[in-house]
């Protein structure tokens, strides 16, 4: 749990990532989070949302958190992680994924297309993405 709020969390928000883990924990339910282990040492995370971007509640679902420790980026890792989170989705019923992104030219390069801008709670434009399944 740590580790996700460290990567994505503020000081004041803890309660809400640990909400999101507990959550995690039912299976076959959303939010999910997936998580990449090497030798039982964590090395990356992937969430499955219904929802991900508030101005958005019509896109569903969505990847979210992903995160790949700085020691093992470059070992397509991060690659796995959104192939496995694909075909759980594919199984699962899905035929689009979705994901907002303020990273440039990484998700294209697994097939990711941008869909269009989205405005986040801070009035911020962010860019959002679509996959099919």
């Amino acid at each position: 749990m740590n580790w996700i709020w460290k990567q994505f969390g503020e000081e004041n928000n803890y309660e809400f990532w640990e909400s999101i883990v507990k959550k995690s924990l039912r299976k076959n339910r959303l939010p999910l989070t997936f998580i990449a282990l090497l030798d039982n040492e964590l090395v990356g995370t992937i969430g499955l949302w219904r929802s991900d971007l508030v101005s958005r509640q019509d896109l569903y679902p969505w990847l979210s958190a992903l995160f790949v420790n700085e020691n093992y980026r470059g070992k397509r890792i991060g690659q796995e992680l959104q192939h496995f989170l694909a075909e759980y989705c594919r199984v699962a019923g899905f035929n689009e994924l979705f994901l907002y992104t303020d990273i440039c030219n990484y998700y294209e390069k697994t097939g990711w297309k941008y869909l269009e801008d989205g405005v986040e709670y801070s009035g911020e434009y962010i860019k959002i993405y679509r996959k099919d399944i």
